[in-house]
């Protein structure tokens, strides 16, 4: 018994939890990909999750399930356009890595921050 519950109590509940569908790990992770997928991308999603305790399965079927792709074009292409706006004032090598930076922190793929620098950003 642990925090004065039995296990075979806990387990009964958990059970009955998931027969009524009030209990889904998937539907929690799109939750999740589906509200922090405004801001960030794949890779830092995948980690809050994994950090909250998601199997693998369950974060890649949420992520599946969430449009992935689509979710994070919209995210990266605001998220940049903000980053890039409010350090005008630096250098343009300065800028660029700092924007890249900030971006990879967020989560996106480098190889797709590196396309949105040099598509048309490469100088102001």
């Amino acid at each position: 018994m642990e925090r004065g519950f039995a296990r075979a109590a806990v387990s009964e509940a958990l059970d009955s939890l998931e027969r009524e569908r009030l209990l889904d790990d998937v539907a929690a992770a799109r939750s999740t990909v589906r509200v922090r997928g405004t801001r960030y991308g794949r890779a830092r999603i995948e980690r809050e999750l994994k950090a909250r305790g998601f199997p693998g399965e369950t974060i890649a079927a949420a992520i599946a399930a969430e449009d992935g792709e689509g979710r994070e074009g919209e995210a990266i292409r605001r998220a940049f356009k903000r980053l890039w706006d409010a350090r005008r004032h630096l250098a343009p090598p300065l800028r660029r890595r700092r924007v890249f930076d900030a971006l990879t922190r967020r989560g996106f793929p480098a190889e797709r921050i590196s396309e949105i620098i040099r598509g048309g950003h490469e100088v102001d």
